[in-house]
């Protein structure tokens, strides 16, 4: 290997280190600075495609996606003096890495310092409001939506300053603390226990009014059948003896009779013995037969 190619070998080598440690790429979601011995050179490049930079320069990535942070449980005092405890959530962005990077360096650490205002800013909007406002949210449910607002706008101002937008606070749960939560949950069981004991007694009581309508009226369909009964039974008993008095009219010895032939049927229905003489006026019939 002569001189020449060990002149050209160098000079690639040295293209190629330069080109690799000048080159560099941005993604579409991220957003650049590039540094100069700890100081920043220039706007944050955000376009996204091949860039150049000094090989002794470096670069710090920022996300400029929308992102969201959990904040930690907060508790709230509210406007009537209750306690809760309060969950909620941040969606945020960073719209000035260079305000990010001089404030705070990192990402998490800026993310630590928003979440600090949006606590402070739940603290100080839900304390100016009652426990039950906060919970049902007020007529028509709107308060609480206007209360997220009013705590992203009000983060989002002072969080400014920090290089971040802050676009939406939410609120995912406000409980009572556990202490309290129990004496909560026995007040409502005492509640539905009244409320489930006024619906036994107004049962019973509907039942009993169901009831007596119930008696009165069969009362009144077991006297109407027994009128009906007495008409029908009457009138047959009426039929009857007119029936038996045309026969004594006509035939008096044949009514007789049948008369007595009924009263001997009777008589012999039943396993009971009767004792009678046979010169008896029950058995004439049976003497006139021999």
């Amino acid at each position: 290997m002569n001189m020449k190619q060990i002149i050209t070998g160098l000079i690639v080598a040295a293209i190629f280190i330069f080109v690799s440690r000048s080159a560099f790429i941005v993604d579409q979601r991220d957003q650049v600075l590039v540094m100069q011995f700890g100081n920043i050179t220039g706007a944050p490049i955000t376009k996204a495609g091949l860039h150049w930079k000094l090989p002794w320069q470096n670069t710090v990535i920022f996300d400029k996606r929308l992102l969201s942070s959990e904040n930690m449980p907060n508790e709230v005092i509210t406007k009537d003096k209750k306690k809760i405890i309060v969950d909620s959530f941040t969606r945020w962005k960073i719209i000035d890495p260079l305000k990010v990077f001089q404030v705070a360096k990192t990402r998490e650490r800026v993310e630590s310092r928003m979440q600090d205002v949006v606590s402070a800013k739940v603290r100080e909007v839900l304390g100016q409001h009652t426990l039950h406002e906060i919970v049902s949210g007020g007529e028509g449910g709107n308060k609480r939506t206007s209360l997220m607002v009013a705590i992203r706008d009000l983060s989002d101002k002072e969080a400014s300053s920090l290089g971040i937008e802050v676009v939406d606070v939410r609120i995912k749960r406000a409980d009572l603390p556990e202490e309290n939560s129990e004496s909560v949950f026995r007040r409502m069981k005492a509640e539905r226990q009244r409320i489930a004991k006024q619906y036994r007694s107004e049962g019973e009581e509907a039942a009993l009014e169901i009831r007596a309508e119930a008696d009165k009226e069969s009362k009144f369909l077991l006297a109407d059948a027994y009128k009906n009964s007495e008409i029908v039974r009457g009138n047959a008993d009426a039929k009857a003896t007119k029936i038996y008095a045309k026969t004594h009219e006509e035939d008096p010895a044949f009514y007789a009779f049948t008369r007595s032939l009924e009263a001997y049927k009777k008589a012999m229905a039943t396993q009971s013995r009767v004792v009678l003489s046979p010169d008896s006026e029950f058995f004439r019939f049976f003497q006139k037969s021999k």
